[in-house]
């Protein structure tokens, strides 16, 4: 005669509590994701003071803790990354992202602690966000991007999330796809726009704008209105045109992560 098996109420209670643990697993699509935050390390554009956009730090860095993810905040030549002073005052001060990291000791830590682009290694990634500020107009291109460029070349080979917001757009500018074609050719996207650029009266400052390069280079570019929050996604690459725009262009690669 086969037997049947009787489950004690013990078993069935360990069981719930796996379900449950499952459950809640499933519903945090970043719960045990690690995702690099990375920074420019430079605090001058020609004559220009200048460093990260605050908010273009903060926003992902609360998007992606609170999605559970295990974040790494890096920059170019690791340490404490400049913060460009414009973007601590005013209304650019006020997004509930910038109240709770000035008020954030860990985050405060994780930022002055960053580490190097160069000894991020892109298996243990899930994907990276490049945060904006004109000092990435310095370091994200050219010989002091060449760690940043060979890691998001990795990412993208390894099918995995690679996110900028504004000016940090500017990291994608140097990469290529396997077959050497531009990494940004064909993809829709978007960045800080022309007419935003003007209004911050750095045309003439700038290497180039986000939205001219992005047009050379072959991609297909896209814009709001100025000031607005605008996201792209095109496959795995996801780009936010300001720093309004920082938000939903974490909280869009965060979805990508699930």
């Amino acid at each position: 005669l086969g037997r049947t098996k009787v489950t004690s109420r013990r078993e069935r209670r360990d069981d719930d509590t796996d379900d449950d643990q499952r459950d809640d697993e499933e519903q945090k699509p970043g719960t045990m994701t690690k995702v690099a935050i990375i920074c420019t390390s430079a605090s001058d554009l020609n004559g220009h003071k200048t460093g990260i956009w605050y908010e273009e730090l903060a926003a992902p860095y609360y998007i992606f803790k609170d999605g559970g993810c295990e974040i790494v905040i890096a920059s170019i030549q690791g340490g404490d990354p400049p913060v460009d002073a414009a973007s601590m005052g005013g209304d650019f001060i006020k997004p509930e992202c910038c109240q709770r990291a000035l008020k954030d000791a860990a985050f405060e830590e994780a930022k002055k602690s960053s580490v190097a682009v160069g000894d991020l290694n892109a298996d243990d990634l899930a994907g990276v966000f490049l945060v904006g500020g004109h000092g990435v107009c310095a370091d994200f291109i050219g010989e002091p991007a060449k760690d940043l460029v060979a890691l998001i070349e990795k990412l993208t080979a390894q099918d995995k999330v690679v996110a900028a917001t504004c000016h940090g757009v500017f990291g994608f500018f140097d990469c290529k796809t396997a077959d050497g074609a531009a990494l940004i050719k064909g993809k829709k996207c978007t960045g800080f726009c022309d007419s935003e650029e003007a209004a911050v009266g750095l045309t003439a400052t700038v290497p180039f704008t986000p939205e001219a390069r992005m047009r050379d280079l072959g991609a297909v570019y896209e814009k709001a209105a100025d000031w607005s929050p605008f996201v792209v996604a095109d496959g795995k690459l996801v780009t936010g045109q300001n720093p309004a725009s920082s938000t939903p262009c974490a909280q869009k690669m965060l979805e990508l992560l699930a």
